[in-house]
């Protein structure tokens, strides 16, 4: 139980006979009770206690009656302190005079406090001038402000027109600001674990080929968030041939927030550069990470090309909204610099398909992997370990140990350096990188000499990204990239594949002509050694767009020794109404055609979309069927295709059919909940007793996005964003009680990397008792400080009357209570039932001296 003075954190104040009462915003039914309410007339006839006397049965309290109270509502106008929105953001109090259904003004002053720097300097400087009067609607609606009012939540909603507003500014920090909304910390012990069965069959005529795995991934948090954290997974092959198990990367690590450090041991990837290798090793590691650990923090005035795979996956990559090529990539590290993209400035997204879903990893536009940190910031990763040796399956090591280090540091605004090496039994490698701004860009340059078994080389890298013709303004960029490795260098990789790559140049510039039209142009140089082929490509491109709809063609002459290869690549995008687009495709020199139209997905449960893609080259025509539905606790994906050959001897036409569906379980600090993907971390939503009628809705992500329910099915258990990055969740109790006090109404969900959160919407403390209390003469003991004291638990709240002697006690639970005054023997005795409706009208009651 709270006093009224402490409910949510914040009060409105009714003013009756020009004095304030202190009334529980967290209850708006309840607080529209109390404005609604005619002021007592007489004294109630309902027994006190004196003392230490028993408190009052239930029999004796008066029963609230609503129904008289409503009708009794007087419509003066009422001045009283409201939090207003604001694009879904609660804003500092403002002082409001409102009747019980109509907004009749707003305070200046407070209202200027609330927008503060949301406002261009000539509405500031209006309400300045009128901060000591109480704007009316049509006031604010001449200032480019509109208020509307909501009487049911007892809530105001502010918009600001775009004449009114002032220049957006973002501060991306490493603290959150968590306003008035509780903070929700993981479970001491959470695990979630996330189960996929995949299967298909064709279904073509002759053959029966049936495909069925079940792939599953988890963690689990011992000691919360700033415990121990494992991660696991694996596959059964049920069918379609291979072993019966392959397990997946185990990792145990642990993050020391304050020193932005992560310590792990297990199946570890360590970071180095890609022109070392891409290491993998069974063995421990310790690292700073700012992106994993703080990623709130921004460090990075540029951005990165390598990301990383934790599980076998499909990758999608879009150029100009297009799709350029299809990658099934093994897990580890993703070089950028592999995909085939028309030019570096393609505006490319990439699209990530593995067993737990289907993700964008980014969009953006090529740029270099070697990244400046801000001044006096840096990052390192050191590891030791056995090699892991390649294997068809699972995960085998060799007997080679081997130790890998890099180390950046941001040495000012304008350079960032570092170094890296590895050393292994037969192999060494050693480098140092920089970037640097200037020439209007960012200029990025490595050296790595590399030693191994009988052959000794160097690799050099350069590259440049930036606007040094000063075009800006027209979206003028320029990508260069230069990279070289002498004979005898080599790189330390899992497959051990000698490249022999000798150079590999890229330049391109892509600029806009007009709002509507851009142009890019580039060519690209690739040699290696012993191969007399060398390749050689000039591309020139132009971008249109006619409103929504966006048309590009990109035309290509490459030569590949003695080979030619020449044409057009053209692409569509328009989308069709408001949740459907189209794309389509053609390529000249390869007579590839591709057409899809697709239904694009909700961002509200239930989720439903769909899609037919139309494919054609000179080797086969394909048709493919999609549709997908997933809700919180179950994702089903369905997909038909049909391929049918062309002039293939021996060819025969494909039906295949597959399906995939995902869900998993969750359980934290004993409670169990059924969700979609709780094996990335979970927040786990359940509601009281007292509710179990009433389904709780729940929105996440900051956008009103509705990503679960509470209902017969348990716990609504919502996928956590991403380590570390606090995220909004609000609920909304369908059919609660009349006057029920459900908390907070929303909530911030603060994860550590893996996390299991808990939040309870309700409690047994949901009742408003809403009393007038009188000297034993009759006369209101008004504008008093007291006391409300629970006998059994002994817990204590303040609270204030008003010029009437009227107080609320808000989130009550069923217990005995001690109403007192400071500095007075006045007491009152009251007793709150297991039985007692959400809002207990008391009445007008006499308090009695204590002996």
């Amino acid at each position: 139980m709270s006093g009224a003075a402490v409910a949510r954190g914040f009060l409105i104040t009714k003013m009756i006979a020009g004095t304030p009462l202190a009334i529980d915003l967290a209850s708006p039914p309840a607080i529209a009770q109390a404005l609604a309410a005619p002021e007592p007339t007489s004294q109630a006839s309902t027994p006190l206690r004196i003392g230490p006397q028993t408190a009052p049965s239930k029999s004796e309290l008066p029963e609230p009656d609503l129904q008289s109270t409503q009708k009794d509502a007087r419509q003066a106008p009422t001045r009283i302190s409201l939090p207003p929105l604001l694009g879904g953001q609660r804003l500092s109090a403002i002082m409001a005079e409102i009747t019980l259904t109509e907004l009749l003004g707003i305070e200046g002053a407070s209202l200027l406090v609330a927008l503060g720097d949301r406002i261009d300097d000539d509405t500031r400087l209006a309400l300045e001038e009128r901060k000591s009067e109480y704007l009316t609607v049509d006031d604010l609606a001449q200032l480019g402000i509109t208020a509307s009012y909501k009487p049911n939540e007892l809530s105001i909603v502010l918009a600001i027109l775009p004449s009114a507003r002032g220049p957006q500014r973002f501060n991306i920090a490493n603290q959150f600001d968590f306003s008035a909304a509780a903070r929700a910390m993981p479970a001491e012990f959470a695990t979630g674990f996330t189960g996929t069965l995949i299967g298909g069959r064709d279904f073509s005529a002759g053959s029966v080929s049936d495909r069925l795995i079940y792939d599953f991934a988890g963690f689990a948090n011992v000691g919360g968030r700033d415990g121990v954290y494992v991660t696991y997974g694996g596959t059964f092959n049920i069918a379609g041939g291979g072993g019966l198990f392959e397990r997946n990367r185990m990792i145990v690590f642990k993050d020391f927030e304050s020193a932005i450090l992560r310590v792990s041991a297990g199946d570890l990837v360590p970071q180095i550069p890609i022109i070392a290798g891409d290491v993998e090793i069974l063995g421990v590691s310790a690292e700073r990470r700012y992106d994993a650990i703080q990623p709130l923090r921004n460090i990075r005035p540029t951005g990165r090309r390598t990301f990383s795979l934790d599980s076998p996956a499909r990758i999608e990559i879009y150029a100009n909204g297009a799709l350029v090529q299809t990658i099934d990539a093994s897990p580890g590290e993703v070089d950028l610099n592999q995909i085939p993209a028309l030019s570096l400035t393609s505006n490319i997204s990439i699209i990530v398909e593995d067993t737990t879903g289907r993700r964008e990893i980014d969009s953006f536009t090529l740029a270099n992997d070697i990244e400046l940190l801000a001044e006096g910031i840096s990052e390192f990763s050191f590891s030791a370990g056995a090699l892991r040796r390649f294997s068809t399956r699972g995960f085998a090591y060799t007997d080679n140990p081997v130790a890998t280090g890099q180390y950046i540091k941001g040495f000012s605004e304008k350079l960032t350096a570092g170094g890296h090496f590895i050393v292994a039994q037969d192999y060494q490698n050693v480098g140092l990188r920089a970037a640097v701004l200037g020439l209007r860009g960012a200029i990025f340059s490595g050296i790595s000499v590399s030693r191994a078994t009988g052959s000794t080389g160097y690799a050099a890298s350069l590259a440049y990204r930036g606007d040094p013709l000063q075009l800006s303004d027209l979206g003028g960029q320029l990508n260069f990239r230069f990279d070289y490795q002498s004979r005898g260098y080599r790189r330390l990789s899992l497959f051990q594949v000698i490249d022999n790559v000798k150079f590999d140049i890229a330049a391109d510039y892509r600029i806009n002509l007009t709002t509507r039209i851009g142009i890019s142009f580039g060519g690209t140089y690739f040699e290696r050694y012993n191969q007399p082929d060398k390749t050689r490509a000039l591309f020139g491109g132009v971008q249109v767009s006619f409103g929504r709809l966006l048309l590009s063609a990109t035309a290509r002459y490459a030569k590949i020794g003695p080979r030619t290869d020449t044409g057009v690549l053209a692409t569509a995008t328009l989308p069709l109404g408001r949740s459907h687009f189209a794309n389509a495709s053609y390529d000249t020199g390869t007579e590839q055609a591709r057409l899809e139209v697709r239904r694009q997905r909700d961002i509200t449960i239930p989720e439903f979309d769909y899609g037919v893609i139309a494919e054609s080259n000179p080797l086969f025509d394909r048709l493919t069927g999609q549709t997908r539905f997933a809700n919180s606790r179950v994702n089903l994906d369905v997909e038909l295709t049909n391929v049918q050959p062309r002039g293939m001897f021996g060819a025969r036409n494909q039906n295949i059919g597959q399906f995939r569906l995902q869900s998993g379980f969750a359980y934290a600090d004993g409670e169990f909940g059924i969700g979609r993907n709780p094996g990335r971390g979970f927040v786990m939503v359940n509601r009281h007793p007292s509710l179990r009628r009433s389904p709780v809705d729940i929105e996440n992500s900051g956008v009103g996005r509705r990503s679960g329910q509470v209902n017969g099915l348990g716990p609504a258990v919502i996928s956590q964003l991403s380590g570390y990055r606090p995220d909004p969740v609000r609920v909304d109790v369908l059919n609660a009680p009349t006057g029920y006090d459900i908390g907070p109404g929303e909530y911030i969900s603060d994860p550590g990397a893996l996390s299991g959160v808990k939040i309870t919407v309700g409690s047994d403390a949901f009742r408003t008792v809403i009393v007038t209390l009188t000297n034993p003469d009759g006369v209101p003991v008004a504008l008093s400080y007291g006391t409300v004291r629970n006998l059994l638990t002994g817990k204590t709240d303040t609270f204030f009357t008003n010029a009437a002697g009227r107080a609320v006690f808000s989130q009550v639970s069923p217990g005995r209570y001690r109403v007192e005054f400071m500095n007075s023997d006045l007491t009152y005795d009251f007793v709150v039932s297991e039985d007692a409706a959400a809002i207990i009208q008391s009445g007008v009651q006499a308090m009695e001296v204590m002996p």
